[in-house]
């Protein structure tokens, strides 16, 4: 037995990642599917889920798909009914599912406003508490949720987007507090700019040449790089770590 290696293995595990239909969700859950864990994956895409599970089934976990609409409590309950229906317990839960406006904090309107909040801190709250619930019964589980480092940093146009990576920060420093007599630990992974599939036409050009020059290490976060430290914070080895942020940013924070 490798008593330090064993605590990074995930098998047993039951782990739900929602937002795993693409970016960075869905490396997230291969990442986990490798370490070992079973997984239960949602998103709003039934065909987009079907295709992320096949290549989960690759890694020989089982998996689930539960497609629905995060920002309505009656569909959480759902999701929460499926995971105890199908698999019987959950201990790794992944909040990745966001949404984000791109535009001058003069220019927001109403609808951009809602349409964030609703998705990006609503849905992610009442992921946390209602199951969540399932963890506070078994008296032991991991919340993941997923920040960024513009919850410290801003970049002009994403004022909204901002304000809430850093309620969601704070939020879990909360949760973190008040749910750890349950066994409940709740962190924040908060990458940097990410080099995903689907976002290399973004993450180019000036922004690109912009970024590297704020981050000390010389490069985009990579998809494994996040779902590299997910492991860590869903494993028995991050047992002592809660209410923390781990930025994965290759420094982006500590060079100011």
């Amino acid at each position: 037995m490798n008593m330090y290696l064993d605590s990074f293995a995930l098998s047993g595990r039951v782990a739900l990642v929602t937002g795993a239909t693409e970016g960075v969700g869905q490396y997230i859950a291969f990442g986990l599917a490798d370490a070992g864990a079973d997984l239960v994956i949602c998103g709003r895409r039934r065909d987009a889920l079907a295709s992320v599970a096949s290549k989960i089934s690759e890694y020989g976990r089982r998996v689930e798909t539960c497609a629905g609409d995060l920002t309505e409590l009656r569909e959480i309950e759902r999701l929460k009914s499926f995971v105890l229906e199908r698999l019987g317990r959950l201990d790794i839960l992944v909040n990745s599912a966001g949404y984000a406006v791109t535009k001058p904090a003069w220019e927001v309107s109403e609808e951009d406003w809602d349409q964030t909040l609703d998705i990006s801190f609503k849905g992610l709250f009442f992921c946390c508490q209602i199951l969540g619930s399932i963890m506070r019964q078994q008296n032991y589980g991991k919340i993941i949720n997923l920040g960024s480092t513009l919850g410290r940093a801003t970049v002009a146009g994403r004022a909204v987007y901002s304000g809430i990576k850093a309620g969601i920060a704070h939020l879990s420093e909360a949760l973190a507090v008040e749910w750890a007599a349950d066994g409940v630990r709740v962190n924040v992974l908060a990458p940097a700019a990410v080099m995903t599939p689907s976002r290399v036409e973004i993450l180019k050009g000036k922004f690109l040449a912009d970024m590297l020059n704020r981050i000390p290490l010389g490069r985009l976060a990579e998809a494994g790089d996040l779902a590299r430290a997910a492991i860590y914070l869903a494993a028995p080895a991050s047992d002592f770590i809660t209410g923390q942020t781990l930025y994965v940013d290759g420094g982006l924070i500590a060079h100011g």
